[in-house]
């Protein structure tokens, strides 16, 4: 189900974030490139994550929405080996979180609403990399199992009967009934 949302994201970092080298989905890719285990990371990085689970309520015809997706971007560059060329990294760090915002606060598309940025932190355990963690949260959309209600056509057969309607003047004063001129009575 996530699957367009973080194609979605994908392609829009690809549009207006190019200085981006390395989006993908986050799995603890920090900690595993500082261990040794993961390729190398082309920086700047953005990862994509869900950090908590997620409730859906039915909305009717087998369409489920979510109630406040949270979306975190992890926005990373590596740390260099000068204390002055550090500071400008942070810097450049804060420049793309500042980006990242601009390009997603406000955002939606098919399958998804408004993009709300809720919370923002450095991550500070990381010992290579600067890392910037940004939230935000939208309603998602599962059409996935929609059951279209429509469709079926009734054919209404032809009645017998003319559309001329005559008032009964035999009803009591002040009240007016309709009687149709095929009833016999």
């Amino acid at each position: 189900m996530y699957r367009f949302l973080i194609e979605d994201i994908i392609t829009k970092v690809g549009a207006e974030l190019p200085e981006f080298k390395t989006v993908a989905l986050f799995n603890d890719d920090f900690n595993k490139a500082e261990q040794g285990l993961k390729d190398l990371v082309k920086f700047p990085a953005l990862y994509i994550s869900f950090p908590e689970g997620v409730d859906y309520s039915d909305n009717g015809a087998g369409v489920q929405k979510t109630n406040e997706l949270k979306i975190r971007f992890y926005i990373a560059k590596s740390i260099t080996k000068g204390r002055a060329s550090n500071s400008t990294t942070v810097l450049d760090l804060l420049d793309l979180k500042q980006k990242v915002y601009k390009a997603f606060q406000g955002y939606k598309s098919n399958g998804f609403n408004t993009f709300k940025r809720r919370f923002e932190e450095m991550d500070e355990d990381r010992t290579n990399y600067y890392v910037f963690m940004q939230d935000y949260t939208t309603d998602l959309i599962d059409d996935t199992k929609y059951v279209d209600g429509g469709g079926v056509t009734h054919q209404i057969t032809a009645l017998d009967i003319t559309d001329e309607v005559v008032i009964n003047s035999a009803t009591k004063q002040g009240i007016r009934t309709a009687k149709n001129v095929n009833d016999n009575g």
